[in-house]
């Protein structure tokens, strides 16, 4: 099997490709992102069959060059600019990186080998705010995005779709709720937390952590189940179609906090909000129904929140 993945060395990307490693160590993966660097400290199979390259994906000729010289099997579309804080910063780069990056891929897929599978990795940052009375979200609930990133991620799933319509390629699309585990950068949520205790553990902080918004509820789902569905979307999917990827339960955030305090080495650390962590725009609930995903795919998670998070806060105090 060939394998295209975007966005390898990020923190999806490294536990996809450890993922495929485990179950099909023969294939043969072609990772592209802007940093390839310390990618094989963090992979786990064998790396002669991984090449890594170093490739802007809004340079359409490069694209092209790869998917003409290679012909990917398979194209996980994990490549973003991913911060929604950030996209609040900088949107037009992140249309730019979001949008034309993930149009180059089904542009050169549908000139050179449009019987490529494409996974596009979306976000239920879609969905935006509704009012849904409390029902978790369905794949068929109406998107209605509210920042930079939402938006750009909004329009790429919509140009995925088309491309399936139009040309038969078979896409796939998922909205991936809100994610965490080991290697996750300390721009999200808990990661940040983990973080922060961390180093309060190590004395290189005062005990006191910094947040944001704790009374908002979102649906958390370890990476490793994360990239165990798109693996299962990838090969047991229907194409055209659209999968939430989640837990299908809500949390509110101040609950994590309070479960990463719990493992702390160090008690009584005060919490203190940061205003600079908050969003011009923050939905209050957000979480997903995961039924259509476990019907067609036979998909289900297998780590729990408290597993995903110890793990988190391990990784921190390896690394502070």
């Amino acid at each position: 099997m060939r394998i295209l993945i975007t966005g390898i060395n990020g923190f999806v990307g490294v536990h996809l490709a450890n993922l495929l490693s485990r179950y099909d160590p023969s294939c043969n993966i072609v990772g592209v992102d802007l940093n390839v660097d310390n990618f094989f400290e963090k992979y786990n199979g064998d790396q002669n069959k991984v090449e890594l390259l170093n490739i802007d994906l809004t340079n359409s000729v490069k694209v092209e060059e790869i998917i003409k010289d290679f012909k990917p099997e398979q194209v996980y579309h994990l490549a973003a600019q991913a911060s929604v804080s950030d996209s609040w910063k900088n949107p037009i780069g992140t249309f730019r990186n979001n949008v034309f990056g993930g149009i180059n891929i089904l542009e050169s897929i549908r000139k050179f080998y449009a019987i490529c599978r494409f996974l596009c990795v979306c976000t239920a940052e879609e969905y935006g705010i509704m009012d849904y009375n409390g029902a978790p979200i369905k794949e068929d609930f109406k998107i209605s995005p509210t920042n930079p990133y939402a938006i750009s991620k909004a329009a790429l799933d919509f140009f995925s779709t088309t491309y399936f319509l139009a040309y038969k390629i078979p896409v796939f699309v998922s909205r991936t709720f809100n994610h965490i585990g080991p290697g996750q950068s300390d721009r999200f949520v808990c990661s940040d937390f983990a973080k922060q205790i961390a180093e309060i553990e190590k004395g290189y902080r005062k005990p006191e952590i910094y947040v944001g918004n704790l009374a908002a509820y979102r649906d958390f789902l370890d990476v490793r189940d994360v990239v165990k569905a798109y693996y299962f979307i990838m090969n047991k999917g229907k194409p055209g179609e659209v999968y939430n990827i989640c837990s299908g339960e809500k949390i509110r955030i101040s609950d994590l906090l309070d479960i990463l305090l719990s493992y702390s080495k160090v008690k009584n650390i005060a919490v203190k909000t940061d205003n600079l962590k908050l969003r011009p725009i923050d939905n209050e609930v957000i979480y997903g129904d995961n039924t259509k995903i476990k019907m067609h795919t036979g998909w289900k998670p297998d780590f729990s929140i408290d597993q995903a998070l110890k793990d988190t806060l391990q990784y921190w105090r390896s690394k502070i």
